[in-house]
């Protein structure tokens, strides 16, 4: 009889656990981007956010963002789209005239899952389209050309409750981190930003 009533709590843990995963929001909303090249363009992200334990409390369950975003965008008559779980901070156009995206490549693990050299300098990657403006490669490091440019995209995530339909430039500048300078590195490309792990290991 115990070992009904234990089957029984499990199986009701496990249908429990299941739920709450299976809870999940997209949400989307569109931001002002003011491009190195003095064009203001609006972007569209898109976010799932799916209930997990909190930061440091893994009993708290509440909705938080997935790593995977999407970043859609028309530039040059071409239409572009990001998916992936890069942290996007900045959107800049290259020389070229070709739209690059910029993120520090320890947001949200990307290089983990990339091979990203762990001691590129300055420490962030530099994602390039295809001509179909879909796939997204990247060099072992950054361009000069890139060094020094301001972010320009919102990394701040709110509740899915709390999302806007549009961010204005305006907005995403009373981000906290914008004026944290703890937080120096991701308002800006800086040319001095190293990888804390290969600093340790040398």
């Amino acid at each position: 009889m115990n070992l009904l009533k234990k089957s029984l709590q499990i199986l009701l843990a496990m249908g429990a656990a299941l739920q709450l995963t299976a809870c999940s929001k997209t949400v989307q909303w569109e931001e002002e981007v003011l491009l190195n090249t003095g064009e203001t363009i609006w972007i569209s992200k898109e976010v799932r956010y799916t209930i997990k334990g909190q930061p440091g409390n893994p009993l708290d369950l509440g909705y938080l963002p997935d790593f995977v975003e999407s970043t859609s965008f028309k530039y040059g008559g071409r239409d572009y789209t990001y998916v992936g779980e890069a942290k996007v901070m900045v959107l800049a156009i290259s020389p070229q005239k070709l739209p690059v995206l910029l993120a520090h490549p320890i947001s949200n693990d990307w290089y983990r899952h990339n091979s990203y050299p762990r001691c590129a300098t300055p420490y962030y990657v530099q994602l390039v389209p295809d001509i179909k403006g879909q796939q997204w490669t990247w060099p072992d490091k950054i361009e000069i050309w890139t060094y020094n440019l301001p972010a320009n995209l919102m990394l701040d995530r709110d509740h899915p409750s709390a999302v806007k339909r549009r961010y204005t430039m305006e907005d995403k500048a009373k981000q906290p981190y914008m004026r944290d300078p703890r937080t120096s590195y991701i308002q800006k490309i800086d040319p001095l930003e190293t990888n804390e792990d290969c600093k340790r290991s040398k």
